[in-house]
């Protein structure tokens, strides 16, 4: 976790395929940015799907109806896709990220 301000993240732009195929992005889908520190760390509490999970925020997109999409890695090396209301983010790692 000492690396993690230096995970690839897309940042003031939508994503592109290029960048999902380079890794510094979950979804390319033409959305509007979205101002947030990145990488940023978070915990997504996504209901009905077992516990918090700590993550590392990589892309923050409005989308087509409105709604905030996050990109994410795990911290074991998987990805995600939630909505911002059922992200926490935080400003560096606390305990939950060991």
């Amino acid at each position: 976790m000492a690396k993690w301000r230096a995970t690839p993240a897309v940042e003031g732009r939508a994503a592109t395929d290029a960048d999902v195929k380079a890794g510094c992005a979950i979804f390319a889908v033409d959305g509007e940015p979205v101002d947030l520190d990145l990488p940023a760390c978070a915990i997504v509490r996504e209901e009905g799907v077992g516990e918090p999970t700590p993550v590392i925020v990589i892309q923050a997109e409005r989308i087509e109806d409105g709604s905030v999409a996050i990109g994410y890695r795990l911290l074991d090396g998987g990805c995600g896709i939630a909505s911002l209301e059922d992200v926490e983010l935080l400003s560096e790692p606390d305990e939950r990220f060991r």
